[in-house]
């Protein structure tokens, strides 16, 4: 049920569409972040916004768009207050990812922007400060998806942000799609490279590419994920790359890390069968869903693709190693009459196994059809995902343009819902109203040092249902999900027993009542997590 309008949440992504310009940005839309930023237990949503994509032609005649934060008052209703945040940037906006970046305890904000990038510090009293030029961090690229990551193991979030291609007002023009004009594919234009911040722990960034290894040949990147593949406790870095081979980092032993730097990291997609699809092919990567979808303990890895080629799923062999299973799995005949761009996974019918939404819509312009399309939400048995959208409400049965998608339980009752932004029309917060009796845990992990735990696992028994997730970070399309795992059991539970294997290699174990949402300190009993 799409609740969007009833909560308060009044947006429109402005894309600055010029009639007859067919400059690139204007149908590739922007970002979603389910975050808590006034720290209530409430989640708060970050949306990214357009600009003006010509700077001769000045503002736009209405007031300029901005990006956008709305305050969650106990999930009944949301406020504005992006005029009063300072977080309200009026770039064009791509992807927001959210991180504690200097670990003062509050939520801060990367906003990655065709053109000039944006860094915002939380000041902990409900505004924000743009940092941008002190902490030297940006470039004047389209950056797309970021993702925080301690990338040299010193304790501090580093960043790495995907950038997509050398697109300008000067090398575009219409390409002809059966003698209709339309927006031209990724084929027409330059890949970039990507890009790499690491932190003195100071407040400031360097450029980071070669010190760690985290170089790669100009590629056209859309997505990121840091997730561990291997069960190492250790995140790699995955990044969709748009008919391009995608890239997948992992960090070398230690036996290899020369004495000139704190961590080498290392690029194997090709090796490890998650570079292509199984047939040799480039696949235009738009957006991941990473999660464990057959519970045999291995982060596999979806992602969305172009209209009339199939969708992908990397199954996880262990060792790092990948085989397509998009056929067997049923992703493939599912995906083929879409075009797919912001995606995640959740159990939406609390069966103890991830199923997957995407939101799709064309790129070629409303010239063109199919241009608008429905989403969908694929139903996971645990041996083949079935399309179960048109059961799913009225929102998947009619046409949008998607783009950026963020999971979040916004009403704290133990469902994962949805915020999806679009082109062409207002945004959505599609509220899970499934009808299914059981029992659920929501687990948020923090280290009292306040590093990372992207990487951490979390095994959960509920009655006789046992699941086990991998903390990850990034994912879907410009956006951030909520960073609370949820697990889920038979009704009559009244308590869940709850594993943590952290990132160091240590372990606790605690028993939790059911219903509920708790934040696990590390070395700390666990606590309620919303008032």
């Amino acid at each position: 049920m799409d609740v969007a309008a009833s909560l308060g949440v009044e947006f429109r992504y402005f894309e600055d569409r010029v009639p007859g310009r067919f400059l690139l940005p204007e149908v590739m839309g922007g970002g979603v972040a389910w975050i808590d930023l006034d720290l209530d237990g409430w989640r708060d949503l970050y949306f990214t916004n357009g600009a003006s994509l010509d700077p001769a032609a000045g503002e736009p005649a209405v007031t300029a768009p901005r990006n956008r934060v709305f305050l969650s008052r106990r999930s009944q209703q949301f406020t504005d207050v992006s005029a009063i945040s300072g977080a309200d940037d009026g770039g064009y906006g791509q992807g927001v990812a959210a991180a504690d970046y200097d670990s003062d305890g509050f939520t801060d904000l990367f906003i990655s922007n065709y053109g000039n990038d944006v860094l915002y510090r939380n000041n902990g009293d409900g505004t924000w400060t743009n940092v941008t030029q002190v902490a030297a961090i940006g470039d004047p690229l389209w950056s797309t998806s970021a993702v925080w990551l301690d990338l040299n193991d010193d304790g501090f979030p580093d960043l790495y942000c995907a950038n997509y291609m050398d697109v300008t007002l000067s090398n575009s023009e219409p390409c002809l799609y059966e003698g209709r004009a339309g927006y031209c594919g990724p084929g027409k234009f330059n890949g970039l490279r990507d890009s790499v911040w690491v932190s003195d722990g100071m407040g400031g960034f360097r450029d980071g590419v070669a010190e760690l290894g985290l170089t790669a040949p100009a590629s056209k990147g859309l997505a990121i994920c840091a997730v561990d593949l291997d069960r190492d406790l250790r995140p790699e870095i995955y990044v969709a790359n748009d008919m391009e081979a995608n890239l997948l980092f992992t960090r070398t032993a230690a036996t290899e890390v020369p004495a000139t730097a704190t961590a080498v990291w290392r690029e194997l997609a090709g090796s490890a069968g998650a570079a292509v699809s199984g047939d040799g092919l480039n696949e235009a990567s738009m957006g991941i869903a990473a999660a464990d979808y057959d519970n045999d303990g291995l982060v596999d890895l979806y992602l969305t693709h172009y209209y009339q080629m199939k969708n992908t799923l990397y199954r996880n062999l262990g060792n790092l190693l990948f085989e397509d299973n998009s056929l067997r799995s049923g992703v493939a005949a599912t995906s083929l009459a879409f075009l797919g761009f912001g995606t995640v996974p959740l159990d939406f019918n609390r069966d103890g196994r991830q199923d997957i939404f995407i939101a799709n819509g064309h790129v070629l312009g409303p010239a063109i059809e199919p241009n608008a399309m429905t989403p969908q939400l694929l139903q996971n048995d645990g041996r083949r995902f079935r399309d179960v959208s048109a059961q799913a409400g009225p929102y998947f049965v009619d046409a949008w343009i998607g783009r950026g998608v963020s999971a979040g339980d916004f009403d704290n009752n133990g469902s994962a819902d949805i915020a999806v932004s679009h082109i062409d029309r207002p945004v959505s917060i599609l509220q899970n109203r499934t009808k299914i009796e059981s029992a659920w845990l929501g687990i948020r992990l923090a280290r009292t040092d306040r590093r990372s735990c992207c990487g951490a696992r979390v095994r959960v028994t509920i009655g006789d249902q046992t699941t086990e997730q991998s903390l990850s970070a990034g994912g879907s399309y410009l956006s951030t999900n909520d960073d609370r795992l949820l697990f889920f059991g038979p009704v009559n539970a009244d308590a869940g027993t709850v594993e943590v294997t952290w990132t160091d290699g240590s372990v606790s174990t605690c028993k939790l009542a059911v219903n509920q949402h708790y934040h696990i300190l590390q070395g700390r009993d666990p606590v309620g997590a919303v008032p």
